[in-house]
C-alpha cells in the first residue's frame, strides 16, 4: 500500500473519532445543543451514576491483575529470564538541563503550594515550567544512567516534536470530555479568561507526553526489568476481532452522548484500540507489534510510564488547592481539576478516584501510538520505531 493510502486510512480514522461523538450528540439533542455543552473549562460538572460495588469491584480486579503483572510476570505465562551482562558506560555528569529543570520546577511547585497569587506569569502558566521543568530533570537521569545518552542529548529536535503532538494528543480528550458531561473539570477555571485558558491548555498541554517518553527511556536502563516482560505469552489478533473492535469502539464513541455514565469508558480507550488496529493494518509498528513474538516490554513499559507520571501529576494538583470536604478554599492555580466519574466515584488517591488510576495505563499506550502517527503524518524520524527497538 501506497504512503497516500495510509495518510488516508489514518485522517479517516481520527475524524470517525472527532466526529462521530458530536454526530451522536447532534442526533440524541435534535441539533439544540445547551448553551454550555461546549464550555471550556467546564467549572461544574452534572451528577453522575451512583457508586456501583459491582463496577468497582470488576475493574479493581483488573487495575490488581496488572499492577501483580509487573511484579510477578511469570504467573501471567512469562519465562524467567536470565539477566543480561551488566552494561558499563562511562560516568558522566548531571548535565546542566537536569539542573535547570530542578530550579524551574521546584520553583514553580513550591508557589502553588504555598497557594501564592504572584507572579502571574508563573502562576496562571504552571503548567509549562512544571511539566518541563520535570522533562529535563527525568532526562537528566537518563543522561547519567546510559554514559550520556539521552532524548535531548541525541534528539532534541524529536523531543519538541512530542511535545508539539503532545497539544494534539491530549486537547482530543479535552474535546471528547464533553460527550461525557465532563469527568473531569477545572473549578478555578475563571481565574483567568476563556481564552487565555485555551491558550493555556493548548501549551501546557505540550508538556505531557514528553514525559511519558521521558519515563519509558529511564525504564529501560534497567535491562533486568524490561527483560522481564520479553518473553511472554505470544498473542496474534484475529482479523474479525479487530475489526469487531474498531467497529465497537466507533459505535461506542458516537453512543456516548445517549449514554454517558455506561460508555464514558469508550471515549478514554477507543482512540487507543483504533489508532493502534489501524496503524498495525497499515504495517506501521507500535508497541503492540512485539506481542506477536511475545516481547510484551514496549508495550508494558511505556503504560506504566504514564501510571508513574499520572500519580505524579495527581500529587502535584491535589496540593495546589486547599481542598475541605470537596470545596476548594484556597487555589490561584486556574489548571487545578477534579473529577466527577460514574460508578467508581470513591477512595480517592488525591483528586482521582482509586480506580481512575487504571485509566492512565491504556494513556501510556496511547502516547506511545499517537506519536508514532504524528511522526509518520509528518514524515518525522524517530527513534520509537520498530528500527530503534532492535537492540531494545
Amino acid at each position: 500500500m501506497s504512503d497516500q493510502k495510509k495518510i488516508v486510512y489514518i485522517l479517516a480514522s481520527i475524524a470517525g473519532i472527532l466526529f462521530l461523538p458530536y454526530i451522536g450528540a447532534y442526533i440524541h439533542l435534535n441539533g439544540d445543543f445547551p448553551e454550555d455543552y461546549f464550555a471550556f473549562p467546564a467549572l461544574t460538572a452534572p451528577d453522575k451514576a451512583p457508586f456501583s460495588l459491582l463496577v468497582f469491584c470488576g475493574v479493581g480486579v483488573m487495575f490488581a491483575a496488572s499492577i501483580v503483572l509487573y511484579f510477578y510476570p511469570y504467573i501471567f505465562g512469562f519465562k524467567r529470564v536470565t539477566p543480561a551482562p551488566k552494561q558499563t558506560f562511562q560516568k558522566v555528569k548531571l548535565p546542566i538541563w537536569f539542573w535547570v529543570g530542578t530550579i524551574v520546577f521546584g520553583t514553580t511547585l513550591f508557589l502553588s503550594w504555598m497557594k501564592f497569587s504572584e507572579p502571574h506569569f508563573i502562576i496562571n502558566w504552571g503548567a509549562l515550567p512544571l511539566f518541563w521543568g520535570f522533562t529535563l530533570m527525568l532526562d537528566g537521569w537518563v543522561y547519567i544512567r546510559t554514559g550520556g545518552k539521552s532524548l535531548i542529548s541525541n534528539s532534541p529536535r524529536e523531543i519538541l516534536a512530542i511535545g508539539f503532538a503532545s497539544i494534539f494528543g491530549w486537547m482530543i480528550f479535552e474535546y471528547l470530555n464533553f460527550f461525557v458531561d465532563d469527568n473531569w473539570v477545572y473549578p478555578q477555571g475563571a481565574l483567568i479568561a476563556d481564552d487565555e485558558f485555551v491558550i493555556y491548555a493548548l501549551l501546557g498541554s505540550a508538556g505531557l507526553m514528553p514525559m511519558v517518553f521521558e519515563w519509558y527511556s529511564l525504564f529501560n536502563t534497567f535491562p533486568k526489568f524490561r527483560d522481564s516482560f520479553t518473553q511472554g505469552p505470544k498473542i496474534i489478533f484475529p482479523n474479525w476481532l479487530k475489526i469487531a473492535l474498531v467497529v465497537g469502539c466507533f459505535a461506542g464513541m458516537f453512543s456516548s452522548a445517549f449514554f454517558p455514565n455506561i460508555l464514558f469508558e469508550c471515549l478514554w480507550i477507543g482512540p487507543l484500540i483504533i489508532i493502534s488496529i489501524v496503524l498495525n493494518e497499515l504495517k506501521i509498528w507500535t508497541p503492540w507489534a512485539p506481542i506477536a513474538k511475545g516481547n510484551w516490554s514496549p508495550m508494558l513499559l511505556v503504560a506504566l510510564a504514564f501510571l508513574v507520571q499520572g500519580f505524579l501529576t495527581e500529587f502535584w494538583n491535589f496540593y495546589s488547592a486547599h481542598d475541605i470536604m470537596g470545596n476548594v478554599t484556597a487555589c490561584y492555580n486556574p489548571d487545578h481539576w477534579t473529577y466527577s466519574v460514574p460508578y467508581v466515584n470513591c477512595l480517592h488517591v488525591f483528586e482521582m478516584p482509586l480506580m481512575g488510576l487504571f485509566g492512565y495505563l491504556p494513556f501510556g499506550v496511547y502516547s506511545g501510538v499517537w506519536w508514532i502517527l504524528f511522526a509518520y503524518l509528518l514524515n518525522i524520524p524517530t527513534q520509537f520505531s520498530e528500527a530503534g527497538h532492535k537492540n531494545v
